[in-house]
């Protein structure tokens, strides 16, 4: 597979860092990276490996790439989206989908309508840290709560500090992980009550924490909290699911970090302790493993889409609830 990094800088070098670790392991993989700059352009490119690199996006599109990963702000996720898909390229969309149900939908709509192949790059998705707490729940017996909660200090640069940009604020960006993992592990909902605020540590227009108490329809209840404005925030479960059987939590002390050609980054969540009982979890590369399961996607070694657009839209709506919810507790 042959894709273009759109979106290098940020967290774009953190999808670069692992598509180095996945060629390297002998993936069939050609990236490329791009940015505005030729001069920031080219240095990416040979610190990562990469092939080549761009400065403009009909360049890109106009290229031999099968596919770009956009890795761009949430306002330009449905427009560049839409303009990939009409040159006939395949998308890996960061998270969130989009701003609203109907910039998700329209996206959806288009990769169908051109036939070409769409995933949005949820990486909590390939997180194992969570897919075993989701194989294990069985064993605490009948769920009645779960927490959810990632509190930590971010100054925002850039767009993120723009509402209209973001789409919202830390819920729609960061936390929208967290979102993913609680219904992935709970289930539907029937109602959710919430807050979200700025708490003036962050500076930005949309709101730098969200709290929200989800209520499941199989009757258990849900907490989840995120946030931006917690300086030397203790180092706490990012999850905890009690059952009238037991308890699963992920232990935070033994969360996994990977280095690629210098650059080290955030690699996958803790351990879990289940019922009292360590469990050792797969040393696996959550970023990795999720380019891994796009380009087997795009190159056909896999049929069905790694990340399912569904559940997208899910964690999109769910967010959305929790805006539309403010204030409601």
């Amino acid at each position: 597979m042959r894709i273009a990094v759109v979106g290098s800088r940020g967290f774009g070098t953190v999808h670069l860092a692992a598509m180095s670790r996945l060629r390297d392991e002998g993936l069939d993989i050609e990236y490329y990276t791009f940015s505005s700059s030729e001069q920031e352009a080219r240095a990416l490119a040979e610190r990562f490996g990469a092939a080549g690199h761009f400065t403009n996006y009909d360049d890109v599109l106009s290229s031999g790439v099968d596919a770009v990963d956009l890795v761009v702000s949430h306002d330009a996720h449905m427009p560049m989206a839409l303009k990939a898909f009409s040159a006939g390229k395949h998308v890996m969309l960061e998270k969130p989908i989009a701003r609203s149900m109907e910039e998700a939908e329209a996206i959806v709509k288009a990769a169908e309508e051109h036939s070409l192949k769409f995933m949005v790059a949820e990486n909590y998705h390939f997180n194992e840290t969570f897919n075993e707490l989701y194989r294990r729940l069985p064993s605490i017996g009948r769920v009645h709560t779960a927490i959810v909660r990632d509190i930590h200090f971010n100054q925002p640069r850039g767009w993120r500090k723009v509402r209209e940009q973001m789409g919202g604020g830390a819920v729609i960006d960061g936390g929208i992980h967290m979102i993913h993992v609680m219904l992935n592990a709970m289930g539907d909902y029937s109602s959710v009550c919430s807050t979200v605020y700025r708490s003036g540590a962050v500076d930005m227009e949309g709101e730098d924490v969200g709290i929200a108490i989800f209520n499941f329809r199989s009757g258990a209840k849900g907490v989840y909290m995120y946030g931006w404005a917690f300086k030397d925030s203790p180092g706490v479960p990012i999850i905890e699911v009690y059952g009238d059987r037991g308890s699963i939590y992920e232990d935070p002390g033994s969360r996994l970090f990977m280095e690629s050609r210098g650059f080290r980054y955030f690699a996958r969540h803790g351990d879990l302790v289940v019922n009292g009982q360590r469990v050792e979890v797969p040393r696996k590369d959550m970023i990795a493993e999720e380019v891994r399961a796009f380009a087997d996607y795009v190159d056909g070694r896999r049929r069905d889409n790694p990340m399912p657009t569904e559940l997208e839209l899910r964690d999109l709506r769910a967010v959305l609830d929790i805006y539309f919810a403010s204030s409601k507790c």
